[in-house]
């Protein structure tokens, strides 16, 4: 059995290696992608590399005390944050009294490739926005400071979220996310994995095998599957599969048929809903 995520082969990871090989309805499962968004550097990147310097002036740095005050932390939400700080300037220092909170292991493994060699803090089960602030608050029920650099089509619940708990919340946009490929001068992927992996272009996924499963990794894939034509290929040339509440709901807000919501956001979640859609 053919399954695509709708992602870039730069984005593969722990999903990707948990799905391959694994079996579904006595079949082995063929990995491939199907890149619907891209993800662009802001035009201006003056407010990112404001923002990142404002936390390392914040938390203080090894040549000096740490600042005294409410604690400080960097929340990062997905790798492309982390590969937007990478692309203006941060080399994964972390200052003295300033600490990390990351979304997922996805966003670890990205965060330490980056050069940075603190351990930061992830949610130990709950990787949506309501774990991040449910574990955040309970480290600091009385509040504390946080830097948030996201997505242009970042949902504002994890900001607010934080807020209601007495957080002083920063945000800035680290980048955009856009159709794909992104102009080539701000395209913040690396486009020479392409070539290494099975990639069907939007335009040939009418020419997959019937029952090809299609994993909608986000609410903006979905957006961006309907934009492209491709609803009517939903149902015997393809059947969708949906990660997480929010890219659900966007499906049903479109009209796209699903055969089940993956419960967690990795290969058992995913192959859960294989399998019991079969």
């Amino acid at each position: 059995m053919r399954i695509l995520l709708t992602r870039q082969p730069a984005q593969a990871g722990d999903l990707e290696a948990g799905l391959a090989g694994a079996e579904a309805a006595g079949e082995r499962l063929r990995v491939g992608f199907l890149p619907l968004t891209d993800f662009a550097l802001p035009d201006d990147d003056g407010p990112l590399r404001a923002l990142l310097m404002d936390w390392a002036r914040a938390g203080g740095d090894a040549a000096g005390p740490a600042c005294s005050g409410s604690p400080r932390w960097l929340v990062l939400t997905s790798p492309n944050t982390v590969r937007a700080l990478s692309a203006v300037g941060w080399d994964g220092h972390v200052p003295v009294g300033a600490r990390i909170a990351v979304t997922g292991p996805g966003t670890a493994r990205v965060l330490a490739e980056a050069g940075c060699g603190a351990s930061p803090w992830l949610p130990p089960e709950d990787h949506s926005a309501e774990g991040l602030i449910a574990g955040l608050a309970a480290h600091h029920p009385h509040g504390a400071r946080a830097w948030l650099p996201q997505s242009d089509r970042a949902r504002p619940r994890l900001a607010d979220g934080l807020r209601a708990a007495g957080w002083d919340v920063r945000t800035g946009l680290a980048y955009r996310t856009v159709p794909y490929p992104a102009p080539a001068g701000s395209r913040l992927l690396d486009a020479a994995e392409e070539g290494c992996a099975d990639v069907v272009t939007p335009a040939r996924l009418a020419e997959v095998s019937a029952g090809t499963a299609v994993v909608l990794t986000s609410s903006s894939a979905a957006e961006e599957f309907v934009a492209a034509g491709l609803t009517p290929l939903v149902g015997e040339r393809v059947r969708l599969v949906a990660i997480g509440a929010p890219t659900r709901d966007t499906c049903a807000r479109l009209g796209l048929p699903l055969i089940g919501t993956a419960p967690t956001p990795d290969a058992a979640g995913v192959l859960a809903v294989l399998r019991g859609a079969v």
